[in-house]
């Protein structure tokens, strides 16, 4: 399993190894040091703390993001794939979303335009911003899926994965983080939890398309099945092998 996804990844390729080693170090001495200032006060500088506003994570975020979003842009062009456009545009939009915070602004608009009473106007403004925006990304990406060549169908499914596994760490680990907001360490574990494993994910993401941009990794449906279909092969030898009559002898 941890050979199929790294061939999937392209971490068969060594640059590709090799950035996805430097930015998962980062992303863990990030992390590191924000425990040591949270439980010992080393290093006396808040701008490592995970979940701050403009704090160092949170900026390395947006660089990984924004390289993401040029990377699949670049691939748009030059492999001339609709797909590759949509998935470079859900980058823009969750780097753009973030930074300019745009889901509270859009959930007051909405709340105010549709006079929701509180306390649901926020939350229900954010599902209903969240929903619109997505659909619409999801529809072009399926567009795009449809159209594209098989590699990078199987590329475009690889990106699904690793958005899944980022929503989850920014809804479910988010939900849970609610909590325990106001309790210690709890409430620092799950930071790091939720923020240091979007900060992974990211960085996944960001080598997974550098592979795919400078590396000519391709992955291909058979990569992303192999077990599956090694399994079946398997099957169909030992199927061969076995004598058609195993029962006793007749007389």
């Amino acid at each position: 399993m941890r050979s199929r996804a790294a061939a999937a990844l392209g971490l068969n390729h060594r640059p590709v190894a090799g950035l996805f080693a430097m930015t998962i170090t980062l992303t863990l001495g990030l992390g590191l040091l924000y425990l040591t200032h949270s439980f010992l006060g080393i290093p006396d500088w808040k701008g490592f703390r995970f979940g701050k506003d403009r704090a160092l994570p949170e900026m390395i975020g947006y660089v990984f993001t924004a390289w993401a979003a040029g990377l699949a842009l670049y691939l748009a062009v030059v492999q001339r794939q609709a797909v590759l456009a949509s998935w470079s545009a859900v980058f823009a939009v969750l780097l753009a979303d973030d930074y300019f915070m745009l889901h509270e602004r859009m959930a007051k608009v909405i709340h105010v335009t549709f006079g929701i009473p509180q306390p649901w106007g926020q939350p229900l403004g954010e599902i209903g911003w969240f929903g619109a925006v997505g659909l619409a990304l999801l529809a072009a990406l399926a567009v795009g899926h449809r159209f594209a060549a098989p590699e990078w169908q199987a590329a475009s499914r690889v990106l699904a994965v690793l958005l899944g596994l980022l929503v989850l760490c920014g809804v479910v680990i988010d939900a849970l983080h609610m909590f325990v907001a106001d309790v210690e360490p709890w409430n620092v574990l799950v930071t790091v939890l939720e923020d240091g494993g979007e900060l992974l994910l990211l960085a996944v993401v960001l080598t997974f398309l550098y592979g795919l941009a400078f590396c000519d990794h391709r992955p291909t449906p058979e990569t992303l099945t192999r077990r599956r279909t090694t399994a079946r092969r398997r099957g169909i030898r030992r199927a061969a092998v076995t004598p058609s009559g195993t029962g006793p002898p007749r007389h």
